[in-house]
């Protein structure tokens, strides 16, 4: 049985947090929303993605999110992932990926 995964937009609207592994199963997904949730914001906007929850990122999953913040940043929104989970923070930072929270500095 593979794991709960879940996307939530947050009350802001200018924002989801994710639960669960980011894997080739639920990429295409987390791809859809983030795309939807940059396309609703407008240019100057800062999206924030919440990977507290997240579990586990394989490599689909890490493209899943490099894209997205290109795809963001072509359309003026700065996309930046907040309170990423130890273990993932240094992969995403060796991707140059924009993160704020705990543990980052």
């Amino acid at each position: 049985m593979r794991p709960e995964f879940t996307i939530v937009r947050l009350p802001s609207d200018h924002g989801l947090a994710v639960r669960g592994e980011i894997d080739i199963y639920t990429a295409a997904g987390l791809r859809d929303s983030l795309r939807s949730t940059v396309r609703a914001a407008t240019q100057g906007t800062v999206v924030m993605v919440d990977l507290s929850a997240v579990t586990f990122i394989e490599s689909r999953g890490l493209t899943t999110l490099v894209e997205a913040e290109a795809y963001a940043s072509v359309r003026g929104i700065r996309l930046v992932f907040a309170d990423v989970p130890a273990a993932i923070t240094r992969l995403l930072s060796l991707t140059g990926l924009s993160l704020s929270g705990p543990g980052v500095s």
